[in-house]
């Protein structure tokens, strides 16, 4: 047997991939002009010009946002340079019904009063009409895919199941790229200097002709990130008590959080009909307070990378026929050096501590075919495809640990490292199939030509044979099958008034790896018995133009989330059904303009209605068994999410001068009776603690409301040079995040950020 010994990298020594140093040198080489930024004119658009854009993401064709079967918004290109949004999180934290939240060292996003774990942000991410989410775990990396490629960004609240099938749950978010003869030949250059050690680079460039059209960027990031002191989940208590009640009280460490990541990007557009990218993402970070929830005492190395082709083909076949035809193949690969427990943890029973190590990677292919059927004479429309995904997982290149996973969590006898089975055992080179057939009729005159009706239906059936390694290996089938209606009535009373009423029903299916972990610590997976995810919403909006510089949008929600799944906390991270919820609320928006000056106000309002607490067993086999439910049931109080949610903003541009301010506050956030008070001796994930331990006396009771403050603004000094000052947390508010669960911490968002950043022309 090969004894390997896991390698820590130290903090010092992690840096840049070589890859992207590598590109960058040659892009250097070979792109010596940078973006003029005459061409920001492009993007200026007037409030009721930005109500009449032309999004597609609604219903797969070109309509006005006004008119949209949807709750959606555009965000422009100057938007984003405005306000310096780098990240899809950094826009979506503003728009009303999402808001910051956060699951292990992952930022997420919060909906309309629900949660948002670390795996299944429940958000489907387009990029020019083509599906990116991530192929292992379903997420959109929303926090991740920066901005700089982007012409607009549409952002659809509420359900997207219909036309989207599996993770549109609650959004849909559609990057529509630059592309080159959007440049107009130059190339832009931007290098950034931030608090905590963050670095940044964007480029963009391309070249155009009457033929093709070739763009491409590079963005590159590392960060010290969000590090503090905090208490965490384990049972190492200080050395002294409690000061203010004489009851033990653990120790804090130093939350581990640095990051880097980065990103290339290159498309070719060969006239109107194809469309051929190629993506290549990587990113590497630490676990923040660990995935078992005791802050690692060394440095870990946890890398991602994903590469992800597409081609996209479409054209008329006549002139009321239309045909598209998408191919995409994404590549995930895990390269994760990870530590569990430090050494002697659980009193000696770890005494080189626990840690695993995994290199893998799994693929999988998209196709889609549709097609578009216009009637003018009618005013309808018809859309109609086939969709197929097939996922495939073939083995770990290494995978092993220094503890037996698997028998008794306990270190091997010889002291040594041993190999591990299979990551995703029960589905090792079974095929995850998904394939659906959807159909949309749009009718933009029904009854009058104030009144547009859209009916849309979406099938899916995701399919997968399995080995359960848990009964004797027997192949079992197991089948995730569901139909997706919507319907939409928009009415336009006047050119400045308009309704829209929609229901839609949506659904997300259980992703490999909540379906599928084994013989490992970073997953749990429990396939036979996971239900998928079911979401119905009823949503009526109002768009009212006040005047050319004024514009309200209300809307009205009520949202039924079935089955949501979560790591449970109860039964060592399973991947488990943990509650439905009955949402009800208010978004209320009001933008604004006035010659230079634009200004945003929104505000989202939550109440819980219902509630069910799912309950489970922990060992199906014992038929004295009782079931557990994962948290207390509050059926009728909104609990780790706020009620009330304000964001604010204005930006003024004038000449060379560009500046604007933000602002976001965050209501108070209640917890659940379980998650107060005394743990009855213990936390969760079996971490036994003094029977005087009290979860009260190391984070607050009920988290108090925060707000928090953002200014940026630039200057261009002459065609050449640019410069700019972004300040994050203007006035270093403290505030929390809740953490989900019994544990004695929360976290806390980050202080106050300064950065300088320059754009040069040569």
């Amino acid at each position: 047997m090969v004894v390997r010994k896991l390698k820590f990298i130290s903090r010092s020594s992690r840096k840049y991939r070589p890859p992207f140093y590598l590109l960058l040198a040659v892009y250097m080489s070979i792109s010596p002009i940078v973006y003029s930024e005459n061409n920001v004119q492009v993007y200026n658009l007037s409030l009721k010009e930005l109500m009449n854009v032309e999004v597609i993401s609604a219903s797969k064709f070109s309509e006005k946002v006004s008119q949209a079967p949807s709750i959606i918004t555009s965000v422009s290109k100057q938007q984003i340079r405005q306000y310096d949004w780098i990240t899809i999180n950094d826009v979506l934290y503003t728009q009303p019904g999402f808001s910051p939240a956060q699951d292990y060292e992952r930022p997420t996003v919060a909906s309309r009063g629900n949660f948002d774990s670390w795996s299944n942000n429940h958000l489907l991410h387009l990029i020019d009409g083509v599906p990116f989410n991530d192929n292992l775990y379903g997420s959109a990396y929303t926090w991740l895919i920066p901005l700089l490629t982007t012409k607009s960004l549409e952002v659809i609240r509420g359900p997207g199941s219909a036309l989207y099938g599996s993770n549109a749950t609650n959004g849909v978010v559609q990057m529509n790229t630059l592309n080159a003869s959007d440049l107009e030949g130059a190339t832009t250059a931007k290098l950034s200097y931030a608090s905590q050690g963050t670095r940044e680079i964007e480029i963009i460039t391309g070249l155009s002709s009457d033929d093709y059209d070739f763009i491409w960027a590079l963005y590159s990031h590392k960060t010290d990130g969000n590090e503090y002191l905090s208490f965490d989940g384990s049972n190492r208590l200080d050395s002294t008590s409690s000061a203010e009640t004489g009851r033990p009280q653990l120790r804090k460490f130093r939350t581990r959080d640095e990051k880097d990541d980065a990103y290339f990007w290159a498309k070719l557009s060969i006239g109107d009909v194809w469309n051929i990218q190629y993506h290549h993402q990587e990113w590497g970070f630490e676990t923040g307070h660990g995935w078992v929830f005791w802050i690692p005492d060394r440095d870990e190395d946890m890398d991602e990378s994903r590469d992800i082709l597409s081609i996209k083909y479409n054209s008329e076949i006549s002139d009321s026929l239309s045909q598209e035809y998408v191919l995409r193949y994404q590549n995930h690969q895990i390269k994760w050096n990870q530590r569990y427990y430090p050494d002697n943890a659980f009193d000696g029973f770890y005494p080189s501590g626990m840690w695993e190590f995994l290199d893998t990677n799994a693929e999988d292919i998209f196709v889609r075919a549709q097609f578009t059927l216009e009637q003018p004479d009618s005013n309808i429309i018809w859309l109609g495809g086939l969709e197929v995904d097939r996922f495939l997982y073939d083995g770990d290149n290494e995978h092993y640990s220094n503890i037996d996973v698997d028998v008794t969590f306990a270190p091997f006898p010889d002291g040594s490292d041993q190999a591990l089975g299979p990551w995703l055992d029960f589905i090792l080179n079974e095929p995850v199939i998904n394939s659906a057939l959807f159909i949309q009729y749009t009718n933009n005159s029904f009854v009058s030509n104030d009144l547009s009706l859209t009916l849309g239906l979406r099938w899916d059936k995701l399919g997968v044979d399995y080995i359960d390694i848990y009964d004797n290996n027997v192949r079992k089938n197991k089948d995730f099958s569901r139909g997706s209606p919507r319907i939409s009535l928009v009415y336009s009373t006047s050119d400045t008034l308009v309704y829209k009423f929609l229901v839609g029903k949506a659904f997300r299916a259980p992703t490999p790896t909540e379906m599928a972990g084994a013989h490992t610590f970073s997953l749990a997976s429990n396939i036979g018995e996971l239900k998928a995810e079911l979401l119905t919403t009823y949503e009526l909006q109002t768009n009212w133009t006040i005047n050319d510089n004024h514009l309200f949008r209300g809307n009205i929600f009520l949202t039924k989330f079935e089955n949501q799944i979560a790591y449970s906390t109860v039964n060592f991270n399973l991947s488990s059904n943990v509650y439905s919820t009955k949402n009800a609320g208010i978004e209320l928006e009001l933008m604004g303009n006035y010659d230079a000056l634009t200004w945003f106000a929104n505000l989202s309002y939550v109440k819980r209605l219902d509630e069910t607490v799912l309950s489970f067993f922990i060992d199906e086999n014992n038929l004295n068994a009782q079931p557990v439910e994962e948290f207390s049931e509050h059926p009728d109080d909104l609990k780790w999410q706020p009620e009330i949610e304000v964001n604010a903003g204005f930006a003024y541009t004038s000449g060379d001068l560009n500046f604007s301010f933000t602002t976001h506050y965050q209501g108070s956030t209640s917890r659940r009776d379980n998650e107060l008070g005394n743990p009855n001796g213990f936390l969760p994930l079996s971490v036994d603690v003094p029977l005087d331990f009290s979860l009260d006396d190391h984070r607050p009771a009920k988290i108090d409301s925060w707000k928090q403050f953002n200014f940026q603004a630039n200057y261009r000094i002459n065609k050449q040079f640019e410069f700019g000052i972004n300040i994050q947390n203007l006035f270093d508010e403290q505030g929390l995040l809740a953490k989900t669960g019994p544990f004695p911490f929360d976290y806390q968002i980050n202080g106050r950020r300064i950065k300088f950043y320059v754009q040069t022309t040569l």
